[in-house]
């Protein structure tokens, strides 16, 4: 019998150049950025952007569960001569409870699915900060060649049995440059990128861990 446990939802990968372009790819699928979201996108710079701004989204069907947090992101930074990692940040989102951060998303909501909207959690916003500061200097410096890869990863499980069909999950950014809530992604196919991932075709998304009662 297979272990219960969570799965990574890898969500998007974020480009980081010299000029900080975008670009986004969802992993193991062939889901594309929207057109609108790439012009939308054009202002955002992770070198500047207020990391008390900043904003994840996800919208997914009601049976997954997300922990408060369960949103990461992950900042690298390589030396584009040896490919040596040069800077390797982990930020942890925690699940937002604020009206506001839901409020622009009223457009997106559908029928049996769930709109979870998270921010920097409060312990890692000087640390963002700091991050920030790191990549700036590196930018500066013309004698160091350096790329980077910024990603996001929600980990959740399942509630109950899986049903049957596409699993469709979209993604949103927010951030102190952006108008609102920018789609990432919409409307991928979970199921066929954790099965593309190497999750089994039957159960691709695990169930959650089973909570022992209390007496």
């Amino acid at each position: 019998m297979r272990k219960p446990h969570l799965l990574p939802l890898s969500i998007h990968k974020i480009a980081l150049l010299a000029a900080v372009l975008i670009a986004a790819s969802l992993a193991a699928s062939c889901a594309q950025l929207p057109l609108s979201s790439l012009i939308g996108l054009r202002n955002f710079d992770l070198e500047t952007t207020d990391p008390a701004r900043l904003r994840i989204a996800v919208r997914h069907p009601d049976w997954i569960r997300v922990p408060a947090e369960g949103a990461v992101m992950q900042i690298e930074q390589r030396s584009k001569a040896s490919g040596a990692l040069m800077m390797s940040e982990r930020i942890v989102f925690r699940h937002s409870v604020a009206g506001e951060d839901l409020a622009s998303l009223g457009a997106e909501r559908r029928h049996g699915s769930v709109i979870r909207v998270f921010r920097i959690a409060p312990r890692d916003v000087d640390r963002m900060r700091a991050v920030q500061k790191a990549i700036r200097e590196r930018s500066q410096d013309k004698t160091t060649g350096v790329e980077g890869r910024l990603s996001v990863a929600v980990t959740g499980c399942r509630l109950g049995a899986m049903p049957e069909g596409a699993v469709k999950v979209s993604t949103y950014l927010a951030a102190s440059e952006l108008d609102g809530f920018v789609p990432l992604t919409r409307d991928f196919d979970l199921r066929a990128a954790m099965i593309e991932a190497g999750a089994p075709h039957d159960d691709p998304i695990a169930p959650c861990p089973q909570t022992r009662e209390r007496n």
